[in-house]
């Protein structure tokens, strides 16, 4: 009655993906892991449980369509200007040189023609954006530096992808390349500004009408449908299902319902890409890794080195922190996603030939399978190496005011203070947090953020780190009694000083503003965004950029903690950080 062989294959894909992530959520792993394997031992090369079909091709290659898409819902022009140094400076740089080395190595030691060289190289100089993401998501490393930088290389990277696919059709297809490279960018220009223009005429006159309704299946519906027929129509035009899928996201980006998208494809894209890292499993054939170890291991070594050195030599050119180096440089070692589009199309195995496709479709399968426990490593490492610092040393004291602005005090770095931190970093406006908890100290200084270590109610601390020259103190976790014990001595030290404080309840609230403190209340999503958007307009900040910016964070936290923001806020288009000012009522 139907056709079980095409149902079949997505109802073992779901049943794996639960047991995957249930069993590493109880072994705390990384459910990548997991997903590899399982592909692994159920696919062709294993049990045999699922064959490698075209339905699996196609799911597969539709969780790579919404993550891209997912990414263009977080980019921006704005925001690509906010990392520009990232996005236009470190991330092309790594790309062309590890592109020129592994090049000219597989030239060397397999004897390729420069032009095929060149197609692996670059191949093989991208990183893996699912992995990645999933990585920086599981530490909830989003909004910071880390998270920031990293998302700029990929970024950069998918970029190139679109290309590389184009270079490999031409090179594949024996068809002139300049020829091709010129019609896919003129095609490309033309994509990009027919997706601003729909994105704008229509799509935000039609969004504005369905809101009226306050359904989310209506948003659901819409989202699915943009992304695939956009993704279609990009295809149809000679370039990539995955192009299409970052011009719907980029789009999109630019409305107030970004969030409201966010929420309701989010179970699509974290499900198809589960079938996507299965499906990646099953490329790896146990008997070729037997025959070819040595092969394979050494082209797994070669990437992950080449990778690494470049990576950690350009970001100690771009001067950025060690602890910093050392996570960037082993989380974007490893091979692309992309990488195994390239390498499976028929033309190219035949150039390149079959076995070496095999051993490097296998090769970076297993550097993706490495990198969970090599980021792990890696944050390890990084704690180690702030834990071996002067800590004192982590704070800016005496570097020279970059905006001749005055800086402020993030008192405890716990989640509110992380949201004032990336205000700062976000809007340029120097800050120092402190924190006396030592895990939270080395947690946020192995992330990025600017930090020093002390007790932050102990006034001779705020003296050494020249709070004189502050021009705000925020207050994370305050407590009444200190404060209480505090305040008749700020007042004599520092009358002009104004202190914000993050509360509970509006009790706390009265309590903490008769001792002269500006109280925020200490929800939001994430928390903090009440304060901080208040902080930025005392600093002048305009009004429109600090509610993108707010919906951009509130996006962000959306990603590791999707229960705190209810999808209706989203639909009614309330940013959190308007909600309310300060909680002194």
């Amino acid at each position: 009655m139907y056709d079980l062989d095409l149902l079949t294959p997505p109802v073992i894909l779901l049943c794996a993906g639960f047991f995957v992530i249930l069993i590493s959520r109880f072994m705390r792993v990384s459910p990548i892991v997991g997903f590899l394997l399982a592909g692994l031992v159920l696919g062709p090369h294993g049990l045999s449980l699922i064959e490698d079909t075209e339905t699996t091709k196609l799911l597969a290659k539709l969780g790579v369509v919404f993550l891209l898409f997912d990414i263009g819902l977080h980019f921006s022009m704005k925001s690509a200007w906010s990392l520009r140094r990232d996005l236009f400076g470190l991330a092309p740089l790594q790309v062309f040189l590890t592109s020129i080395i592994v090049a000219f190595t597989l030239n060397v030691i397999f004897s390729l023609p420069p032009a095929y060289a060149l197609l692996a190289g670059v191949a093989l100089s991208l990183s893996s954006t699912a992995v990645v993401m999933q990585i920086i998501g599981d530490l909830k490393h989003h909004e910071s530096p880390v998270g920031q930088t990293a998302k700029s290389v990929l970024i950069f990277q998918d970029i190139v992808a679109i290309f590389l696919l184009i270079f490999a059709d031409a090179v594949g297809g024996g068809g002139s390349l300049f020829q091709t490279f010129g019609l896919a960018l003129v095609n490309t220009v033309l994509a990009f500004i027919a997706a601003i223009a729909i994105g704008q005429y229509v799509l935000s006159p039609l969004l504005r009408t369905i809101t009226k309704y306050n359904d989310p299946e209506l948003f659901t519906v819409l989202g699915l449908g943009i992304v695939m027929v956009t993704a279609l129509a990009t295809a149809y035009a000679g370039l990539s299902l995955t192009l299409g899928a970052f011009l719907a996201g980029m789009v999109l980006a630019e409305t107030p319902f970004r969030v409201v998208f966010q929420n309701e494809l989010r179970p699509f894209r974290s499900l198809l890409m589960a079938f996507f890292f299965i499906t990646v499993g099953m490329m790896i054939p146990p008997a070729l890794l037997i025959e070819n170890g040595d092969v394979i291991l050494g082209l797994v070594a070669l990437l992950i080195s080449v990778k690494a050195v470049i990576l950690g030599a350009l970001l100690f050119i771009f001067k950025k922190p060690a602890q910093k180096t050392v996570q960037l440089t082993f989380l974007l070692a490893q091979g692309s996603e992309f990488a195994f589009v390239v390498f499976s199309m028929a033309a190219i195995k035949a150039d390149i030939g079959f076995a070496l496709t095999q051993q490097l479709i296998a090769a970076i399968a297993i550097t993706m399978l490495l990198t969970p426990f090599l980021a792990a490593a890696a944050h390890r490492w990084s704690l180690k190496l702030i834990e071996g610092e002067d800590t004192i040393t982590n704070c800016p004291q005496g570097r020279k005011n970059p905006v001749g602005r005055d800086p402020v005090f993030i008192m405890g770095m716990n989640e509110v203070g992380k949201t004032l931190a990336r205000a700062c970093l976000t809007h340029n406006i120097p800050y120092i947090a402190i924190d006396h908890d030592h895990n939270r100290f080395l947690e946020a200084t192995s992330a990025g953020y600017i930090m020093a270590f002390g007790d932050p109610s102990d006034i001779r601390f705020w003296n050494t780190l020249g709070v004189a020259q502050a021009r705000a103190i925020c207050i994370t976790a305050p407590r009444l009694e200190r404060a209480k014990t505090l305040t008749p001595l700020m007042k004599k030290l520092y009358p002009d000083l104004k202190r914000y404080v993050a509360v509970d309840d509006s009790a706390d609230g009265v309590r903490f503003s008769a001792l002269g403190m500006i109280p925020f209340h200490n929800r939001g999503a994430p928390p903090g965004l009440e304060m901080a958007g208040h902080l930025l307009r005392e600093f002048g900040v305009d009004p429109d950029t600090i509610e993108r910016w707010s919906e951009e964070e509130q996006s962000a936290w959306l990603d590791v903690q999707p229960d705190l923001i209810k999808h209706d806020m989203a639909v009614n288009q309330t940013p959190l950080s308007s909600t309310a000012g300060p909680a002194s009522k």
